[in-house]
Formats: structure tokens, sequence, C-alpha cells
């Protein structure tokens, strides 16, 4: 008798546990809300401490955390907030349940469906367009969209290399690689059909193609900035035998013009080279200061002479670095202006001259 008591309280526990994890009343299922938590990587507790951060915001629907850029964005600051000020939980697992739904917020992002929206024809690229393209004899050039008709592209004269005016490009074959904003690379072979010389802006006319090829997706979200930067270029010397990095004590100075998790676009002077390695040391607050190592992609020309954009990969940076960086880039606690502020700031900055270096 006392073994069934025991086995039916046992039972009503069971029951009543099934029945608030599966909503109660409510239609929601806290249920799918710790599946859907452990399908994205959080343990059972941080999932708890989810669920408390949803109800305190008071979220009709719980589960969207896992997926809404405008629910999650209500509930990191609290979140993030909450997980600092905690004096019980060890650096380290701070960094790490912050990455996590840094990471969550990253893919919640790129599920977004402009960013779902591919190139599948050159009739749909938009004018203003910049473009790389490369002829097997000519060699590699720039030019930028001008106009999209239904019968061809048509694109500036390509330049890069002096005394090109004089080059007959029609009927040539052609690669033409472009980068789409929050997309990836793009890369189709094409045809001039016809070549305007005579005019004030030179232009040639390609013909259209359905097959694309599709490269280099971003994995990361990149925003514009207006960061100062200081820099010093990292050299290998050999000593004793060794192959050994030097960083050097010159510091220099320039401007991240745009900014993610993986890397930096910088503007400075002509000193440095492709596959370079730099020392960086940046604040996106006046108490968020970032120091990472990067190498030199590649580097592009600007309005100005002097000044070159470096394409940055870091290949160095601490967890805490890439944690700040994601908080800026989603501007979680507002601590960056607006894109359009900075378009117009980067238009009337006064350009970075060639080096300026730090006494």
């Amino acid at each position: 008798m006392q073994f069934a008591i025991i086995l039916l309280i046992i039972i009503i526990f069971l029951v009543i546990v099934l029945w608030r994890l599966s909503g109660g009343k409510n239609r929601f299922s806290w249920y799918e809300f710790y599946s859907r938590g452990r399908k994205e990587g959080f343990r059972f507790k941080e999932i708890g401490f989810l669920r408390q951060i949803t109800i305190q915001n008071k979220l009709e629907k719980p589960q969207s955390i896992f997926w809404s850029t405008k629910q999650l964005d209500k509930c990191l600051k609290p979140a993030i907030s909450k997980i600092n000020s905690d004096v019980n939980l060890p650096p380290d697992y701070k960094q790490s349940m912050m990455s996590k739904l840094l990471d969550l917020r990253t893919k919640s992002e790129f599920n977004l469906p402009k960013y779902k929206k591919r190139v599948r024809e050159t009739t749909t690229i938009q004018p203003q367009q910049k473009i790389v393209i490369r002829d097997s004899i000519y060699g590699t050039f720039v030019s930028w969209v001008v106009e999209v008709t239904r019968k061809n592209l048509v694109v500036t004269m390509p330049s890069g290399k002096k005394e090109i005016s004089a080059l007959n490009w029609k009927s040539r074959s052609l690669s033409v690689y472009f980068w789409r904003r929050d997309d990836a690379g793009y890369l189709f072979e094409t045809k001039v059909l016809d070549q305007i010389s005579s005019a004030e802006y030179p232009l040639l006319y390609l013909s259209h193609t359905s097959n694309l090829q599709r490269l280099q997706k971003r994995k990361n979200i990149r925003v514009k900035t207006r960061l100062r930067v200081k820099f010093k270029p990292i050299v290998f010397s050999l000593t004793t035998g060794d192959n050994r990095a030097v960083i050097s004590q010159r510091i220099h100075t320039g401007n991240i013009i745009d900014l993610s998790a993986a890397g930096c676009c910088m503007l400075a002077g002509r000193m440095l080279k492709k596959n370079d390695r730099v020392k960086l040391e940046f604040n996106l607050t006046r108490s968020k200061k970032i120091i990472a190592l990067g190498v030199i992609l590649d580097i592009s020309k600007t309005g100005d002479d002097k000044v070159r954009k470096h394409h940055i990969m870091f290949i160095k940076i601490g967890p805490a670095s890439k944690n700040n960086i994601l908080l800026y880039v989603f501007n979680i606690f507002g601590e960056r202006d607006s894109e359009e502020d900075v378009s117009r700031a980067q238009n009337t900055e006064p350009p970075v001259t060639e080096e300026q270096p730090i006494t």
C-alpha cells in the first residue's frame, strides 16, 4: 500500500512537471524552448537563464529569441549586462556565454531575407556596381556599371594601367568579378558587344549571362566606421637560425573605415604590402580597446595617390575583443553612429597622410 502511494506521488509529480514544460494553460511549450536551446548549443542551465530573460522582457513568443533578430536584440542588452555583473561567474565562462549569444545573433542576421537573395542573372546587377575585368592578354582592370538594359551591360572603359585608351576591346571574351554588399562575390564570363571610344565618357557594352558563379559568401557582418587606429608592422628576422616575428617599435596611424569580427578595411599610407602582418590597436569606445594581429589580404587604390585601402584579416584576436566588436557591429549598447552618419563623415574628413608616426 505504501509503495502504491509513493508511486502515485511520483506519477503526479511527473505529470505536473510535463504540464509546466508544455506551457500549462498557455499555448507556448517550454519543452520546445528547451529543445531548441539544446539544438543551438546551449546547456540546460543556460537555457534556464534565457527563459528568465524572455519572461522579464515579456516576449509574447519566447522561442522567437532563437531566430528573430528583433526579439534577440531586445534581450541581448539585459542578458549581457546580467552576465557581466554576476561576480560568481568565471571570466572565461562569461566570454563563452556571450560568444554563444552573439553567434546566435549572427546566425539570425544571415537568415534575414536580404541575405537570401542572390544574383542569378547579370540583368539584376545594379548600376554603380564596381567590377573587376580580366582579359587573358590585356590583364586586370577596374570598371563600373553605368546602365543595365535588356540587351546588354553598359560599363565604363576599364582602367588600372597606363596607355590603355588605344586598346581594342570589341569582340573580346572577358572574365568579370564583382562583390555584392551583404552577399557574396560573383564571377561570370562575357563578351564585348561594342566599344564607344569617341564619346566624352568611353563605354563598353557587355553581353548578358545567367551563368554566374557565387564565391566567397560573407560569413561576418561588416559595418562602416570612422575609427582611428595605431598599427605596427611585424617583420621576420633571422636570429640563431630561427625565423622569428618582431613587432616594429615605430607606430603609424590610419583610419578603419569598415569593421567586422573577422577583419577590417584600413586607410593608411603606402608603407605596407600584400601579405604583410600588422599589430592593430584601436578603441571602439573610451573603455573598450581592441588589440589584434592581422594580415594584409589585399590593397586597393583611393582618390589620393599617397593613401591606400588595406583589406585586413584578423589572425589573432582575444575572445573579449571579438565579442566587443560584435556588440559594436550589432549596436547592442548604442555605441556606434549610423552608417549614414559615418558615410557623411568619411566624405568630409581630411584623408590620411602617407605616414603619420607617433612620437
